[in-house]
């Protein structure tokens, strides 16, 4: 419909990342609902019937950045958002919209959950009105000068589009109607939290107290009977949603989530990667995704959380088997302190395929940190390409607990 009418005052669509994840979909679509009631709420009601029918209204329009027909594969957010009865035929997807012929004057774009558009995005820059993000902000900055920025080390950006919800609503003196207004939002805002700081584990040491702050203060409109059971449950949940991948291909797991770090492909599983390398044609899948994304090597990350947390590596590549040997010896050779990778599998000849699998299942931030040279290593000169694939491995190997 927006590409066939140009009947509106000014166009804002609200991007996620490409990984798609909870934190990501939750993003987009909470903040893409809360700038409409608030525009609702606030723009000029014309007295005159005549004029109000000509009058144009803002839209506002949030995008999920996977295809529709991928959806599916991401099993948590499917999960989630039908639980609060949002149906998919209802939302956005990348390939539902062609954003570029979409851009004029008239549009905005706002990111959540990232910071630098992935380079099929490139166009949008100039376009980008503001920016909400939970990681580290990159050196590699090209936005305008008043592009609006908010950008904070927290454990999800869901927290930080909840405490830009808060304030915005402050301003309006409705402080808490829109979370009343739309307790779906609430609820979708209080699971992606709890999910990305896995109920505040001491173990994982990701949450922090601007987070542990948003989920008091949704609870507060939640109000849960148990409080702690409420949180575990609603974690559980979530986590076993996002692990059950038993109907999944090795080409859709590819595709669950991943990342796309300069050339290096980075899909992480929910299963062992040793268990996704027995699945049917899953080299042929990974050797398809390599050539369709325009990437040189994999970097496959798996992990199970039960009964007992496993996490294992491997390192694939067909043409630049130099630098993959060249990442796969560097991560193995890490003893500062030792890290702990034990090769389990080689396989040499047209392909290379590199598994270890990660001796110590529980890291220190000591035993992370380390590891940041060792990439660099590797991936020399040190880009912002190289960065964020260092922030991307080191996120993975964070410690995570065992969910029971």
């Amino acid at each position: 419909v927006l590409q066939k009418t140009n009947n509106y005052e000014d166009l804002t669509i609200v991007l996620g990342n490409e990984s798609c994840d909870l934190d990501s979909a939750v993003s987009a679509l909470v903040y893409a609902m809360f700038l409409n009631w608030q525009y609702e709420r606030i723009k000029c009601k014309v007295c005159t019937r005549e004029k109000r029918v000509d009058h144009k209204d803002s839209i506002f329009v949030p995008v999920l950045d996977v295809k529709r027909e991928d959806y599916t594969l991401k099993t948590e957010v499917a999960y989630c958002l039908k639980e609060n009865n949002i149906n998919e035929d209802h939302l956005v997807f990348s390939d539902d919209i062609d954003i570029k012929n979409l851009l004029t004057n008239k549009t905005n774009i706002i990111l959540v959950d990232h910071h630098l558009v992935a380079k099929k995005y490139d166009f949008l820059v100039p376009y980008v009105s503001e920016i909400i993000d939970h990681r580290p902000r990159d050196k590699q900055w090209y936005y305008k000068d008043d592009t609006r920025c908010t950008i904070e080390n927290v454990g999800s950006c869901t927290t930080l589009v909840c405490q830009r919800i808060k304030d915005l609503s402050s301003l309006m003196n409705k402080d808490i109607e829109f979370f009343t207004t739309y307790p779906e939002c609430c609820r979708l805002l209080y699971c992606t939290i709890l999910l990305d700081t896995v109920n505040f584990s001491k173990d994982v040491n990701k949450g922090t107290a601007h987070d542990k702050e948003m989920v008091l203060f949704l609870e507060t409109i939640l109000k849960p009977d148990d409080r702690e059971n409420f949180r575990k449950s609603t974690v559980d949940k979530l986590v076993y949603a996002r692990s059950d991948v038993t109907k999944l291909t090795a080409e859709q797991l590819l595709k669950k989530d991943v990342k796309i770090v300069g050339d290096v492909l980075v899909p992480s599983f929910p299963i062992p990667v040793k268990e996704f390398l027995n699945k049917p044609g899953a080299l042929l899948a990974v050797s398809e995704a390599l050539n369709i994304r325009g990437c040189a090597i994999a970097l496959l990350l798996g992990m199970r959380l039960t009964p007992s947390l496993l996490r294992d590596v491997a390192v694939y590549s067909t043409n630049c088997t130099e630098k993959a040997t060249k990442l796969a010896n560097n991560l193995q050779e890490c003893n500062n302190p030792t890290f702990g990778l034990i090769p389990e599998r080689r396989s040499d000849g047209q392909q290379l395929v590199l598994t270890y699998k990660l001796a110590i299942q529980r890291p220190t931030v000591q035993i992370i940190m380390p590891l940041n040279p060792v990439i660099r290593r590797v991936f020399l000169p040190a880009t912002s390409t190289n960065t964020r694939l260092i922030t991307v491995i080191t996120t993975f190997i964070a410690p995570i607990p065992v969910i029971r």
